[in-house]
């Protein structure tokens, strides 16, 4: 297994633009299914040949080439110390958490029917118009789909508004965990590429990743 960059003695962990890309779109990919497998367990695993091909669904061969293309294309790293997931309950988590997701500590997790599940910086009021536009943006974004993703080629699915630098004033980001689609709502800058955005989504695989929230 030399040639590897994954050897025996280290755990399987996922990388924060690993968890973008998990998240960020429901095409299902096999990248995109062994990720959503890797959050769903509330360990990081000890690197095997038997977790590769579980995990990746492939035979032993083809596993190991797998996740080594996965650790080369920035999506998985190989860690000395396991990871385990949060163990507070998202009522607790979600304040903490949110607040690192923006340059300005401002930012809201909503569900797909357009209610808000935590907030950070912003006031109940404004989290709750917020939460309704983001279930307003889905809808129209499914409206015109063929057009967006098809027929132009936009591979992304967040909406913002853009001031006169083309900055992002407050930005809608798409999470989609197992059956269900949730928004991240942030004032300012995104920071995604930063431990507390891989917490927030491993929190959110192991409360929703195989549960359905009612619509």
């Amino acid at each position: 297994m030399s040639e590897y960059i994954l050897t025996e003695n280290l755990h399987l962990g996922i990388t924060p633009g690993g968890t973008y890309y998990a998240v960020q779109d429901n095409a299902e990919e096999p990248g995109r299914l062994f990720l959503h497998r890797l959050l769903q367990e509330p360990v990081t695993p000890l690197f095997t040949v038997d977790v590769a091909c579980e995990l990746s669904g492939y035979k032993k061969k083809r596993a190991l080439e797998f996740v080594h293309w996965m650790q080369e294309a920035g999506l998985l790293q190989g860690l000395e110390q396991s990871e385990s997931a949060p163990e507070e309950t998202l009522e607790r988590l979600l304040p903490q958490l949110l607040r690192t997701m923006s340059d300005e500590g401002r930012a809201i997790l909503a569900e797909s029917r357009g209610l808000y599940l935590g907030s950070a910086g912003f006031t109940h009021e404004a989290a709750e118009e917020l939460a309704a536009l983001s279930a307003n943006l889905t809808a129209v974004y499914a409206r015109h789909k063929e057009l967006l993703h098809g027929n132009l080629g936009y591979r992304q699915r967040a909406w913002g508004l853009i001031d006169a630098s083309g900055n992002s004033e407050v930005g809608f980001w798409p999470l989609y965990i197992g059956q269900n689609r949730f928004t991240l709502i942030i004032g300012g800058v995104p920071q995604f590429n930063q431990p507390g955005f891989k917490r927030l989504v491993w929190a959110l695989e192991m409360r929703y990743g195989n549960t359905e929230i009612p619509v």
